[in-house]
C-alpha cells in the first residue's frame, strides 16, 4: 500500500470521527434544551433541529461518503475497511477528553 492511499484512509477515518464527536456534541445541546415530559421522537427531532452541530456533523458525513467511495475505486475494500477500525478507538479516547467521560 502506498504512502497516499494511508493517508487517505487516515484522512477518512478523520472525518468520521469528527462527524460522531458533533453528534455527540449535538445530543448533549438537545439534551438542555427544555423538553416535554412526555417528550418523544418528534420532540428530539425538532429539538436536533435547533443545534448547528447538527448540520455541520451532516455535511461532515456526508463528504466522508463520497470520499469513501472514491477510496473504494482506488484500494480494495479488503484492505481499506480495516482502517476504519481506528475510528472505534479514536472517539473513545477524544470522549474522555472533551466530553469528560469514563472508558
Amino acid at each position: 500500500m502506498k504512502l497516499a492511499q494511508i493517508i487517505q484512509l487516515l484522512l477518512f477515518v478523520s472525518l468520521m470521527c469528527t462527524g460522531q464527536i458533533l453528534f455527540k456534541k449535538t445530543a448533549l445541546i438537545a439534551q438542555k434544551i427544555k423538553i416535554e415530559k412526555n417528550s418523544d421522537l418528534i420532540s428530539l427531532i425538532l429539538n436536533v433541529l435547533q443545534v448547528p452541530y447538527f448540520f455541520l456533523a451532516m455535511i461532515i458525513y456526508a463528504i466522508a461518503t463520497f470520499y469513501w467511495l472514491y477510496i473504494l475505486q482506488k484500494i480494495p475494500l479488503s484492505i481499506a475497511y480495516p482502517f476504519t477500525a481506528l475510528a472505534m478507538v479514536l472517539i473513545p479516547i477524544a470522549s474522555v477528553y472533551l466530553f469528560k467521560e469514563s472508558l
